[in-house]
């Protein structure tokens, strides 16, 4: 176990909530067409579903369907489906009940380090606040799942790839609301790595923010050489130089191109070299840039040393802001004059492994005197913790205001989010993971619609009553990244041409089951208050 405590991964745990997930498919899957009939009633399907469906096996009407799987420590909790086979993490929530933000969770659950066994399944995944499965992404390792408007219309994004001691490379994928790869942003930069391996994609973990230009702001690390006398290392050390880099993301160009080596000087870091730095395999990273952001013309960055801006895009030479406290992450300006600026960032106040310290991580909101001056340090906005059961996280973490003056935080190395409201309480908390052996890098709630082009999954399967007895069937339904499904109306038969509408079933969660009285089945979505039938499954039988 990693030396940062959470007070026990199991404390003032109420009730579990069932995370549910399916992968997504990255291929159009072909469905049988279907006919119109017109849109169906969905004023019924909150309580009793319409149509025959039931027999004496049926436990009523159509059900939430899940199982909780588990295993040895320190694997959390995770789904098991029969429509999809994948294994997302359970979220354990506890709430006050309060009236919570609107919104949809995104998160990238994954082993905290190497891989250590504590997530089943690592996926870039949208859910509820109640722990519903909204999508699943395809199976890796990812980061930063978010939404912003690219070119005038709602788009995913999140990175993937492979990282390791805080350090990544990888690619940036697009996704439109019906989860189609819009383009894939993978940088070749030539970086010299601590492995020596030259990898596919180098965009770097920390990093994809979207300007008012729609250009991207990304990071990336590139091992070389540096004199770290001045921190007590050898004259010929070896460090991380961090790039920041504006890319245009549609042709791939380097719009604009930034390093901390050319411009920040080295013992301005407040990190130890801990043995680090002697040679290529171990290089120093003494600035580790952790967020960029667009701040009017230039850019505003997090990094170890300081809290910097750059007056202009292409200047040169950083801004610096008084410090407030060490190991920030996820900066982002609120408002912004010319003589001041409100900035809000997830405050660590600790650095894994080697500065851990009794206080806190906080989510702060600060106030700025523009152009920064020493003798105007910032004004502390708002401060929010938890006191009753405080976090302390060593890497990571993110801040987003959402409605309502409500705050999401998300922990980092903690795997655990929570929901402030206007007052500054906690109102809300999550954990998908073992504290130090999951993480999640960022975490954000966004207002999102989408409808997939993919067909939904739908599994059949022999119903027993208590004796073991054969009684009918069983039908198990799930439409992955579906955001406005009401219900399913339910067609039996083994021919296309021969299906026959015996009922519809009320939407239940991620996996919906009801029962059926033949072996071969097909579901056909029903979408909006509307009624609107959607997309069809294939015909399944048992």
């Amino acid at each position: 176990m990693y030396p940062v405590d959470v007070n026990g991964p199991r404390k003032a745990i109420k009730s579990w909530s069932v995370t549910f997930v399916a992968t997504m498919y990255l291929f159009a899957k072909t469905s049988t067409s279907f006919p119109i009939l017109g849109n169906v009633d969905v004023s019924s399907l909150s309580g009793r579903d319409s149509g025959h469906l039931f027999n004496r096996c049926l436990l009523g009407p159509g059900q939430d369907s899940h199982r909780i799987g588990t295993g040895p420590s320190p694997l959390w909790p995770y789904q098991i489906f029969d429509s999809v086979s994948f294994n997302p993490p359970a979220l354990n929530i506890t709430s006050d009940r309060q009236d919570l933000a609107p919104g949809l969770l995104f998160l990238t659950p994954s082993d905290f380090g190497p891989p250590s066994g504590a997530a089943k399944e690592v996926a870039p995944v949208i859910m509820t606040d109640s722990g519903q499965l909204v999508w699943n992404g395809p199976s890796a390792e990812a980061a930063d799942l978010q939404l912003f408007t690219y070119k005038g219309r709602p788009t995913l994004s999140y990175w993937s790839g492979i990282s390791s001691n805080g350090v990544g490379y990888g690619k940036i994928t697009f996704l439109d609301t019906s989860y189609n790869e819009i383009l894939t942003l993978c940088p070749q930069l030539n970086l010299t790595t601590p492995d020596n391996i030259k990898y596919a994609c180098e965009a770097g973990i920390h990093e994809a923010s979207l300007t008012d230009r729609n250009t991207l702001l990304i990071d990336a690390y590139n091992v070389t050489t540096a004199d770290l006398s001045s921190v007590g290392g050898p004259v010929h050390g070896w460090v991380f130089d961090n790039l920041i880099l504006e890319i245009d993301p549609g042709s791939g160009a380097i719009l604009y191109r930034w390093s901390a080596l050319e411009h920040v000087p080295i013992n301005e870091t407040k990190e130890p070299l801990a043995g680090t730095g002697r040679n290529q395999s171990q290089p120093f990273d003494w600035f580790h840039l952790s967020s960029i952001v667009q701040l009017g013309d230039g850019l505003l960055a997090i990094f170890k040393t300081a809290t910097s801006s750059s007056p202009e895009r292409h200047a040169n030479v950083p801004t610096r802001f008084p410090a407030v406290q060490a190991w920030q992450h996820h900066a982002r300006p609120r408002h912004l004059s010319n003589t001041s600026l409100t900035l809000s960032l997830f405050n660590n106040a600790n650095n894994y492994p080697y500065n851990l310290t009794t206080i806190p991580s906080t989510g702060l909101e600060l106030h700025l005197t523009l152009p920064p001056n020493p003798s105007h340090p910032p004004t502390l906005l708002k401060r929010l913790h938890d006191p009753s059961n405080p976090i302390y996280t060593g890497s990571q973490g993110s801040y987003q205001t959402l409605p309502h003056d409500h705050v999401l935080l998300d922990y980092g190395q903690v795997p655990v989010l929570r929901e402030y409201n206007a007052a500054g309480e906690a109102i809300w908390t999550a954990q998908y993971g073992t504290p130090n052996r999951a993480q999640g890098y960022r975490a954000f709630k966004y207002e999102w619609h989408a409808t997939p082009t993919t067909a939904p999954d739908l599994a059949v399967k022999k119903s027993v009553d208590g004796g073991g007895e054969m009684c009918g069937y069983r039908g198990f339904v799930s439409w992955n990244g579906a955001t406005d499904v009401e219900g399913w109306v339910v067609e039996e038969g083994a021919e296309v041409g021969k299906l026959r509408q015996v009922g519809v079933v009320g939407y239940r969660g991620f996996e919906t089951s009801f029962g059926l009285g033949e072996q071969c089945a097909r579901l056909v979505a029903v979408v909006g208050k509307g009624g609107r039938r959607g997309r069809a499954s294939r015909v399944v039988c048992a």
